[in-house]
């Protein structure tokens, strides 16, 4: 799985949403977008279900998240990655 990695941390919203949402229209099954965040996105996470894409959340500190969004169909993959400990270090 290859990382796609995006920064919307320093935006207001509604800018982290749409940076989200334009990298998503690109993202392959083969792709993972990380995501670092200030906050958890939580309207996010219905669209993301309702079109197909899965998600794993990893907070940092109140003000700092990681947010990994793949498609649904590559969970098995991510899944490995997590249990390997192998998600990208960044």
């Amino acid at each position: 799985m290859q990382f796609v990695s995006v920064d919307v941390s320093d935006l207001a919203p509604p800018e982290p949403m749409k940076v989200i949402i334009e990298q998503l229209a690109k993202l392959t099954v083969h792709e993972c977008l990380l995501v670092k965040h200030r906050r958890q996105p939580f309207p996010l996470y219905e669209k993301l279900q309702a079109a197909g894409f899965s998600y794993h959340t990893v907070v940092h500190a109140q003000d700092a998240i990681d947010l990994y969004i793949f498609h649904l169909s590559s969970q098995h993959v991510f899944n490995e990655l997590l249990k390997n400990n192998a998600l990208k270090k960044t």
